[in-house]
């Protein structure tokens, strides 16, 4: 029965994710493939129930488009300072500078609020959990990597 289970929410979850994510067909069969992964590891780590993976999946996906659009934002001035720093007048490097600043609190600004949305939905513990399986998942990723060079 467990197994029937835990199989019935993982193929709900791939579903919730391909349908939540319109992007997914413009972004090719890769990227499905590493969302598909993701959902499977997120549930199974964070042992979500059907209920849960239901409400659970719509809202870190929204959490993770912002997220990933600071973090985008923040990418694009390192790269500024990278490639033009010394071209760069006092004043542009200051404005960026505040950019960055501005950046961080909308960073902590976004934790607070999907930290909150989150407790809405799962136990706390699941919420503190979810933090960790994040970054167990960005390590499971560059396994996946170091495997698929080596095979190369």
């Amino acid at each position: 029965m467990n197994l029937l289970k835990a199989i019935s929410i993982g193929t709900l979850s791939v579903l919730m994710v391909f349908s939540a994510t319109s992007t997914s067909a413009r972004s090719g069969v890769k990227e499905d493939k590493i969302k598909a992964k993701k959902v499977a590891f997120f549930t199974q780590k964070l042992n979500l129930n059907s209920d849960e993976a239901e409400v659970f999946w719509p809202v870190y996906n929204e959490y993770q488009e912002q997220k990933d659009d600071l973090f985008e934002q923040r990418k694009a001035i390192h790269n500024q300072f990278a490639r033009n720093l010394h071209k760069m007048s006092t004043k542009e490097v200051d404005e960026s500078l505040d950019r960055l600043m501005e950046i961080s609190k909308s960073e902590a600004a976004l934790l607070e609020t999907y930290v909150a949305k989150f407790k809405n939905i799962l136990p706390d513990k699941k919420v503190a959990q979810l933090f960790v399986v994040e970054e167990d998942y960005k390590r499971f990723l560059l396994q996946q990597i170091r495997i698929n060079a080596n095979r190369r």
